[in-house]
């Protein structure tokens, strides 16, 4: 009886140590949450914690998930890129995943000008793919757009993009969309934007129309040849100042046509935005001698930019202009095969090394794409 009792009160102990071991758990912990991610065709969790200063950043569990704080902002709008692109294989897995994870655009829409649809293979396989099945690639071959006044390629494919994936009724309905190249990144300038919808918010989505910004051209970092390495890796160097072109990124309602590559035309009374100041107004938009209104002389600088990788290596720039269009560009100097300079070209045309350091864009790839960071190691300084 004795031996039954010192057993039950032994058990009792244990049990009430249990409880108290488990409670004392949970009040400690109440702050977790997990989240479910896909990584690899399983599902795993990430423990996040909502007061933790670290909550605002992205988190992974290997290199090739990325996993968003719990406390990410949740926009009432969308925002997605119409493309156009030909032979840039070699380019197009870093570009995507800059604007589509790092900047959080919802959607990007392709267009594949290429001869023989060089996309296909990367579109078909990525269909079952988490974060790359949010991009759409059309074969779209040939030159100028379908209505047979040979305009420029990029009007029928934007008029194409935001009719059925902005206003069409049978489409996602995006609210916004960035009309951009594939050698073009859209770069905050400011900390205080991390993503898209930020400053959409705040410089576009109060008033309508359509919001520039003007290129920022980096040059060549005197590379001469193609390397294995980002882009945004390669090319650290730019102007001292940003450059009067501009590129758009327009409300999807407000959208009647473009101008050009650079400048779209609006719905009365819609106007095109800056980002000088929230509501600021494009100073040439109603300037008739200012046909082209592809330009922004008022600069600004200090929230947004476009980035762009114009030149790459000098191997890269000429293929580009000369072998690819068949030394019949403008540029290209048909006798000697290369690219013109001096005198024969235009400022922005003419290719240079550049000026000021800028890695603000590589930055942002790798603080939300942490894949891209072996290439901050000392195992890749051979290609540099």
């Amino acid at each position: 009886m004795r031996a039954c009792r010192v057993s039950c009160l032994l058990m009792g102990w244990i049990v009430l140590v249990t409880v108290t071991t488990f409670w004392i758990f949970i009040i400690l912990h109440r702050d977790l949450s997990t989240e479910p991610i896909a990584m690899k065709g399983l599902q795993h969790y990430v423990i996040s914690t909502r007061n933790a200063q670290s909550s605002s950043k992205m988190q992974s569990i290997d290199d090739s998930i990325i996993v968003t704080s719990v406390d990410k902002k949740v926009y009432n709008f969308t925002v997605a890129i119409c493309l156009v692109v030909s032979d840039a294989e070699q380019y197009i897995q870093e570009w995507i995943d800059y604007h589509l994870i790092a900047m959080d655009f919802e959607n990007i829409y392709i267009y594949d000008n290429s001869k023989t649809f060089e996309l296909s293979r990367w579109f078909n396989n990525t269909r079952q793919h988490s974060i790359y099945n949010r991009v759409l690639v059309h074969h779209r071959p040939g030159k100028g757009t379908d209505d047979g006044k040979g305009r420029f390629l990029q009007a029928g494919v934007y008029q194409d993009c935001i009719k059925q994936y902005g206003t069409s009724k049978h489409g996602p309905q995006h609210d916004y969309f960035a009309l951009i190249d594939i050698d073009e990144y859209l770069v905050p300038q400011t900390p205080r934007y991390r993503d898209i919808h930020g400053i959409l918010k705040d410089y576009l989505v109060p008033y309508g129309g359509a919001l520039v910004s003007n290129w920022m051209l980096f040059g060549s970092a005197n590379r001469t040849i193609y390397s294995p390495v980002p882009v945004t890796k390669r090319f650290q160097y730019r102007d001292a100042k940003p450059h009067p072109v501009i590129k758009s990124i327009v409300k999807a309602s407000d959208f009647r046509g473009n101008r050009n590559p650079h400048a779209v035309l609006l719905n009365d009374p819609k106007n095109v935005h800056t980002t000088e100041y929230p509501g600021a107004i494009q100073p040439n938009v109603y300037d008739d001698n200012d046909e082209t209104k592809a330009s922004s002389h008022v600069k600004a600088s200090k929230v947004l930019l476009v980035h762009h990788y114009r030149y790459t290596s000098e191997k890269e720039h000429t293929y580009k202009r000369c072998i690819r269009g068949g030394l019949i560009g403008r540029w290209c100097d048909k006798k000697k095969g290369t690219v013109k300079t001096g005198d024969e070209v235009p400022s922005h045309i003419e290719p240079r090394p550049g000026e000021v350091f800028d890695d603000q864009a590589w930055q942002l790839l790798i603080s939300k794409v942490p894949k891209y960071r072996i290439y901050d190691t000392p195992e890749w300084k051979d290609f540099f």
